[in-house]
């Protein structure tokens, strides 16, 4: 298996730090919303935030990883990286 360029490497610890942050969150809105508590407004806010900024780290990884694969491969046709030899 290739080595994952860093930039990508970076990017999943960014989405995984923040899945990690948005699931607390999750469990803690939960917990807050059977107790009734007062402070569900702002629980619920720092979820739904959390899901946001999740997704745009998701995208981030999933583009970084596409221009990584293409900068080490090429975009799939003749380029000045693989040469005018397709290989088999």
């Amino acid at each position: 298996m290739a080595r994952v360029p860093d930039e990508a490497r970076r990017a999943r610890v960014r989405l995984l730090l923040s899945l990690a942050f948005t699931l607390v969150a999750l469990v803690f809105t939960m917990f807050g919303s059977f107790a009734e508590a007062a402070f569900m407004g702002w629980a619920l806010t720092v979820t739904v935030v959390g899901v946001f900024v999740t997704t745009w780290f998701g995208l981030d990884v999933w583009i970084t990883q596409r221009s990584a694969r293409e900068r080490l491969h090429g975009s799939g046709g003749i380029t000045p990286m693989t040469g005018a030899k397709r290989p088999r």
